[in-house]
């Protein structure tokens, strides 16, 4: 599965769950594991933050972009189970996006 249909998948839900929703907000690391069988690399933090009608949030880049040598040294690499077989591909991880 895509990056960007894993996270059309998570929005759309989170839109449409109001539990779903407050479990990500509230343990993102769990909800996506229970959920999405997505696993977040040790010594990486997803933060889930909600907009309003008076809020909105800008997200920047780190300012030190990692090479993809240096993530799956640092990250250990994630693992999702699709179809039986584990998949090592950090980019194609929702996390991880430019």
């Amino acid at each position: 599965m895509s990056t960007a249909k894993v996270l059309e998948d998570i929005l759309s839900r989170a839109g449409e769950d109001a539990d779903f929703r407050a479990r990500l907000i509230s343990d993102p690391e769990t909800t996506l594991k229970e959920e999405f069988d997505l696993n977040v690399p040790k010594g990486m933090e997803v933060k889930v933050v909600e907009d309003s009608a008076f809020r909105a949030h800008l997200v920047l880049p780190p300012p030190e972009r990692l090479t993809a040598k240096e993530m799956m040294a640092v990250g250990g690499g994630w693992e999702h189970q699709s179809g039986g077989g584990t998949d090592n591909n950090w980019q194609d991880h929702p996390i991880f996006h430019d």
